[in-house]
């Protein structure tokens, strides 16, 4: 049987302080390119916790909770909210990923004077860097502010062809360039993955930044249904499909707005009813290469119908006869495309499908439950 923790640590140097033992199985989420989320329930009269002083654990921002299942961190990141019911004695704890944070940070040149936002020394300008280089830089840009490095490990510089300027004035957050950056064509997914250093006694994030993609694409690993493979549901979702032409508003108004644009008109040969899709996502932009970038990535998502699987998977990849037939949690990353087996289903047809693994959040104690992006049947 898997064991599940609950551990606090100091958001600013991630040094472990104590663990804390919860009422129940605690509840999280960790996606690809999101924020996440996670709410812990406490019981302060509870004898085990006597040591751990909670007043202070709850503070908003400066303490990190830390949800683990055995040795492996699911997620990991400040606590922002709580609420103490006296009816049931409860204490319930809720935060997000260290990546939360950078929702409330204003993206700027760490060079330039925080008290004229306006100054042209705030603009940072961002020139020959990959996708990837520019994500990176982002991160980097805030985190070398005086006062605001955090214990997160960023890769190397990358070189390449694309530019970015991103004005001070804009007032626009981290996570708001990172998420738009990331829908851009061939935009570097990212996730900041939690992990305890080998002393035991610090959590730290690692950035992790797509090639566009995060995992393996090409995962040999393989789940199969009624195997450590439990229930699936299917949702599928045309609300904006089928799309063949997409504009994407930028800056300016009326006759002086930028407007991406891309459009595909193959469905429309094939019999379909053309739809047209109009984002305005990002008016601050005020490149067109950039908005038809977006556009471009629009009309691939819309073009057909979404379909996503949820489902759940044990932990500890054993079947119900304690044989280990799948990878255990930690052995798969946000990002992988695995092989789900599927035989027997009363919906999806018998066969071999292969998965992106997009996230994955809290279910029971042994099990996990997976969301699914839809690629190619392997057969």
């Amino acid at each position: 049987m898997a064991t599940w923790r609950v551990l606090i640590a100091d958001t600013v140097t991630g040094t472990i302080l104590s663990d804390v033992t919860p009422r129940d199985l605690p509840s999280f989420s960790r996606k690809v390119t999101d924020k996440g989320s996670w709410t812990v329930n406490v019981m302060p009269e509870d004898r085990a916790n006597s040591a751990v002083d909670l007043h202070a654990c709850v503070d908003a921002g400066r303490y990190t909770w830390i949800v683990a299942c055995d040795d492996y961190i699911c997620q990991a990141g400040p606590t922002f909210t709580y609420q103490y019911d006296e009816n049931t004695r409860n204490l319930s704890v809720s935060g997000a990923g260290i990546q939360s944070l950078f929702d409330r940070r204003v993206l700027r040149n760490p060079a330039g004077p925080a008290n004229n936002i306006v100054h042209v020394n705030n603009d940072l300008v961002l020139n020959g860097y990959t996708l990837r280089g520019i994500a990176r830089e982002i991160v980097a840009a805030n985190l070398a502010q005086v006062g605001y490095g955090l214990p997160i490990d960023v890769p190397a510089a990358e070189a390449g062809t694309s530019t970015r300027t991103y004005y001070g004035y804009d007032l626009a957050t981290v996570w708001d360039r990172l998420n738009e950056l990331s829908k851009v064509d061939k935009g570097p997914e990212l996730d900041f993955r939690p992990y305890i250093t080998p002393s035991g006694n610090q959590i730290r994030w690692e950035l992790l930044i797509g090639s566009p993609k995060l995992g393996n694409q090409t995962s040999t690993s393989v789940w199969d249904y009624g195997g450590a493979l439990g229930q699936i549901d299917v949702d599928t979702n045309g609300a904006a499909s089928p799309c063949v032409k997409a504009w994407v508003r930028g800056s300016g108004t009326e006759r002086t707005m930028l407007a991406g644009y891309a459009s595909n008109d193959t469905l429309i040969s094939l019999g379909y009813p053309p739809t047209d899709y109009v984002d305005n996502d990002h008016t601050s932009v005020v490149l067109k290469p950039t908005l038809d970038a977006y556009a471009i990535a629009d009309l691939a998502q819309f073009s057909a119908p979404s379909e996503t699987w949820k489902c759940n998977v044990r932990v500890d990849g054993l079947s119900s006869r304690g044989v280990l037939v799948s990878p255990k949690l930690g052995g798969w990353s946000p990002g992988d495309a695995p092989i789900f087996g599927v035989s027997g289903h009363p919906w999806i047809k018998d066969g071999q499908y292969r998965r992106r693994i997009l996230g994955f959040s809290n279910d029971t104690e042994s099990t996990v439950s997976l969301e699914l992006q839809e690629t190619l049947a392997v057969n």
